[in-house]
């Protein structure tokens, strides 16, 4: 469809590819990282650790050491170091209190540093020891003595480790004081944040000289260095959302939405603080080496960038082509502000130099993920006769303007290259499914995931080339369900009237089978053949289409107890099932399924019988209904076993 006489070259500038950067000391990044990350270029943080998280972005999962989250998500605890006492959150009316009430005060605090919490068990670090209560400050359990304490953590049972300052070493202690041991973690810095995690695992936050670090490890497994996604995956974030030098915020769920509430240090309440600003630099420039073409006298063709620009932020690329690789500051393309898709506008060269600036507002960062650059240019003026170019500024012009249409017949040619890939089940995203069902004639339940969604879209062409066998209906239910359920024919249940081979002398012989020719409720009543009474009298239709109408053309299908939702089961069986047969689903339940065929494992259940009680209200029948057993002391005499036993002569009722 496109008009260009051959599709262009191109060249990319991302993670996966390189981004070009100047070697040899040259300089050429400035205020910009993430040349290693897959999601793009960025602005750097402030600070000694421009790549690494800061320490607003750690606050949900390392609080200050003043507040410590408690049980539920309102449960939280503040330590007012300067008047040297403890609040907590009160769960209805959301207002700091004090943890203790006027007469079971024990006392202003010594020198209080942190507090930690877990469960109903609370921990406050003060200068040289650790205190630990229970029931939530009801009960004081233990007084750790410790040189130079800074954070706690409680673990599970009743393991506290505290780590002290200037290290990263965690000394482990019981609730009662007792000492367990030196937990090393190899940590560079100081520990300034200090949790711990389901399966005995602990984390940390270190500061090694102003780089911040978060590390995983436990008792018996060594720490290791962690993202902040690997963080966010394995712990739940708590609702804290800022904190400053005035106060904190809360982020928690209301009646209509999110609501935020913010408090001072002393717990009383406050406005919100104005979004936090300066976490990372205002600008930054960056500078690639000389990309060669690889052509003689090259004629540049277009840059398209792919980034994300949030408000207030923005991102400017610059250009210069040169055959030799010399140029001055003048000969820079600068096209208009944030154009993310531009022509060449440069005399041909070999060689072409980008430079990246970009610009925030210190809250937000635009992320640059992937700049290309096509060459040699090709358009659709190629295809003109030779006396449309004969003008040099004309023939500019007319490449330049036919680009514009070159450019969209390029984007119907990548929709049109991407179409085979919309009929892939695994590729397709998961709002495209419904449509892809669509084509094939599916239709899907509200409830279905996307996964169960893609396996049958996978699994159509086999299911449509073999639909109404018991293979493609157990199949269906398979991928629906996650289990295989037993496609039961009706007609194989009963035997009417058949002859079986048997040997008999020296040859076969025909005979018939042990099965009864008429049952008492499926046949009618034959004069000579039938016993009065042993069957129904029925007046209608030929008695020959008996065993066909009765059980031909139907099926059950089977599955264990809970396995399926009844009426989604029945849905797709109506859907799958041939239109000749009749179906109908079963599923297990308590017990045997008394007057038709029970499957073990389907619809049988071993479960205990009930107690046998002589008389009252249900009262057991000796012989009938009712199965002897010992008492709740055990078995004393009974029923001998592998002897006939009567009632009143050899069984003893004890």
């Amino acid at each position: 469809m496109t008009c260009t006489p051959h599709p262009a070259t191109f060249r990319l500038l991302d993670a996966y590819v390189g981004w070009d950067e100047p070697t040899g000391g040259e300089p050429g990044v400035d205020g910009i990282v993430g040349f290693d990350d897959p999601a793009g270029l960025r602005l750097a943080h402030r600070g000694a650790d421009p790549e690494g998280p800061t320490r607003d972005q750690l606050l949900p999962w390392f609080p200050d050491p003043r507040l410590a989250p408690g049980c539920g998500p309102c449960g939280w605890y503040l330590l007012v170091p300067g008047e040297r006492r403890l609040l907590r959150r009160d769960r209805c009316s959301g207002a700091f209190t004090p943890l203790w009430p006027p007469d079971c005060d024990p006392g202003p605090l010594r020198e209080p540093v942190s507090v930690a919490a877990r469960g109903h068990r609370l921990a406050v670090v003060e200068s040289d020891r650790v205190l630990v209560w229970r029931r939530e400050g009801e009960q004081l359990v233990g007084v750790i003595r410790a040189e130079r304490p800074r954070w706690a953590a409680l673990g599970p049972g009743d393991d506290i480790l505290v780590a002290c300052q200037g290290g990263t070493d965690l000394r482990r202690y019981d609730t009662t004081g007792g000492f367990r041991g030196v937990l090393r973690t190899g940590a560079p810095g100081e520990v300034i944040g200090l949790r711990t995690g389901p399966e005995r695992t602990v984390w940390l936050l270190t500061d090694d000289g102003g780089r911040l670090g978060i590390h995983r490890g436990g008792h018996g497994r060594p720490f290791r260095p962690v993202t902040v996604d690997e963080l966010a995956a394995a712990l739940p974030p708590s609702t804290l959302t800022s904190a400053d030098e005035d106060g904190f915020c809360l982020s928690e769920k209301g009646p209509e939405g999110p609501e935020t509430s913010c408090f001072t240090w002393q717990g009383l309440p406050r406005d919100p603080a104005p979004p936090a600003t300066g976490a990372y630099v205002t600008s930054g420039s960056y500078l690639t080496t000389l990309i060669d073409s690889g052509i003689s006298r090259c004629r540049w063709h277009r840059v398209r960038v792919d980034a994300e620009l949030p408000t207030g932020t923005a991102a400017a690329v610059e250009i210069v082509v040169s055959e030799d690789g010399r140029y001055e500051e003048s000969d820079w393309q600068v096209p208009v502000p944030g154009a993310t898709d531009f022509l060449v506008d440069q005399p041909p060269g070999r060689f072409l130099r980008l430079r990246l600036r970009l610009s925030g507002d210190g809250g937000s960062t635009p992320v640059v993920r992937r700049i290309r650059l096509d060459f040699p240019r090709a358009t659709s003026a190629d295809l003109l006769p030779p006396a449309f170019r004969e003008d040099p500024a004309a023939d500019d012009f007319t490449e330049r303007f036919l680009s514009l249409f070159d450019a969209t017949l390029a984007q119907l040619d990548r929709v049109i290259e991407r179409y085979p890939s919309l009929l892939d089940p695994a590729g397709v995203p998961d709002q495209a499914l419904p449509w892809l069902a669509g084509l094939l004639g599916l239709s899907f339940e509200a409830g279905w995931d996307a996964r169960t969604r893609r396996a049958l879209l996978a699994a159509a062409p086999e299911l449509y080339r073999r639909r109404g066998t018991p293979w493609a209906l157990r199949e269906a239910v398979r991928i629906v369900f996650g289990v295989t359920p037993v496609v039961d024919e009706l007609a194989t249940d009963r035997r009417w009237a058949w002859l079986r081979a048997a040997q008999r002398g020296d040859g076969p012989a025909q005979g018939l089978g042990a099965v009864r020719l008429f049952g008492r409720s499926a046949s009618r009543f034959r004069v000579g053949g039938t016993a009065l009474g042993a069957a129904p009298l029925r007046a209608f239709g030929t008695p020959d289409s008996d065993p066909f109408t009765a059980h031909a053309h139907r099926f059950r299908l089977l599955l264990p107890a809970g396995s399926a939702d009844a009426a989604a089961l029945r849905r797709l069986v109506e859907r799958q099932a041939p239109a000749h047969t009749v179906g109908s689903v079963r599923t297990g339940g308590a017990g045997f399924v008394v007057g038709s065929r029970s499957t073990v494992g389907v619809d049988t259940a071993f479960v205990p019988l009930p107690a046998p009680v002589l008389g009252g209200a249900h009262p057991v029948r000796l012989n009938r209904d009712g199965v002897l057993r010992p008492g709740p002391r055990g078995l004393r005499r009974g029923v001998g076993v592998g002897v006939v036993s009567a009632v009143g002569i050899q069984t003893h009722m004890s």
